[in-house]
């Protein structure tokens, strides 16, 4: 097979002891087999001393990622591409997360609650710092939840709407914002159930329904948008009856829109639930293959699974049964340290 029918992913990683990640990695799956391996060429020297490269996001434009540290430790966003990178200072402690649409560019600071908006020039380049948002918050668990903790930015797609999903305070906020003016305003704040630790959450492709992986209580929680307002409608357990140990992650849905899967840490488990019409059923759930799944990506024609374990330093991948949503391990593994983030390099 020629190296240019391989798929690129590109991988986040904790480069923090005892970690023996370098940065940025980049891994060639086979679409015949699953077969994985590293690919040294492609990642840009800029990348290879990052700290704590823990998300990353592309476009055609270049690669962007953050460093997830503390403030006092000077967290930055870097912008790279062929033409060399650049880099601008984050105001919070340790971004997690970020994503860019209309020449924007958000970043969630997880430490400090905050979301960091940057507008991006002609080119993907990030410039100076357009403003803050915050909301001050908490929830009932003592240990996790006495602050705002902003986990996540997704700009919808069909909307000029920016979605923050916030483990602090239990809330899911929705900002309107202006791309000619550059301002937002909150418009929806959406309450999930107390103590739930919402994480990440996916929109189905005409963005009238989110399914929004819990991290503490380990579930699932689907929204529907009715009159131009999101509610609630369905909650369920990730793992049946099995007590909740406060890790669930990654959540992904298929490119036909008919399967979600998540993924539990603690249980080194990956869920899988189908949509059917007005609800959403659990059908399975599969063992990761590795310690702690932190995050895993479907390939874009629905093909493959990979999974990234943070603390085996290893990289699965499964083969995916597109009728019926069921995962099988295809038996390759490659070694990264400490990956916590995969994405599926592509031009846009």
């Amino acid at each position: 097979m020629l190296v240019t029918d391989f798929v690129q992913f590109i991988v986040g990683t904790y480069t923090d002891s005892p970690s023996i990640s370098e940065g940025v990695a980049c891994i060639m799956l086979d679409p015949a087999t699953g077969e994985l391996h590293r690919d040294q060429r492609f990642v840009p020297q800029s990348l290879l001393a990052h700290r704590n490269p823990s998300y990353i996001t592309s476009t055609k434009h270049g690669l962007y990622t953050i460093n997830e540290v503390e403030r006092s430790n000077k967290p930055e966003l870097t912008f790279v591409n062929t033409n060399g990178s650049n880099a601008l200072p984050i105001s919070g402690d340790y971004p997690c997360h970020l994503d860019v649409h209309n020449r924007l560019l958000a970043v969630a600071n997880y430490g400090s609650g905050n979301v960091s908006i940057y507008q991006l020039d002609e080119m993907g380049n990030p410039l100076d710092l357009m403003t803050e948002l915050y909301v001050e918050g908490q929830g009932p668990n003592l240990d996790r939840q006495t602050s705002p903790h902003a986990h996540q930015v997704t700009f919808l797609k069909h909307t000029n709407q920016l979605a923050v999903v916030d483990l602090g305070s239990d809330r899911v906020y929705l900002y309107d914002y202006d791309k000619d003016l550059y301002t937002f305003s909150l418009t929806q704040n959406i309450e999930m159930p107390a103590g739930a630790g919402p994480r990440h959450l996916v929109f189905n492709h005409d963005e009238t329904l989110a399914y929004v992986v819990c991290e503490l209580s380990e579930t699932l929680v689907v929204m529907a948008k009715i009159g131009g307002l999101w509610t609630k409608n369905q909650e369920l357990k990730l793992l049946g009856n099995d007590v909740s140990q406060e890790a669930a992650a990654a959540i992904r849905l298929s490119p036909d829109q008919r399967f979600v899967y998540v993924s539990c840490r603690a249980q080194n488990k990956i869920s899988v639930f189908e949509q059917r019409r007005e609800n959403v059923v659990r059908l399975g759930t599969y063992d990761s293959g590795g310690e702690f799944p932190r995050d895993f990506v479907l390939s874009h024609d629905g093909q493959w699974l990979l999974v990234a374990h943070q603390h085996s330093y290893s990289i699965v991948s499964f083969r995916c049964n597109r009728e019926t949503g069921a995962i099988y391990p295809s038996g390759y593994s490659c070694e990264v340290g400490s990956p916590v983030c995969l994405i599926e390099k592509r031009s846009s």
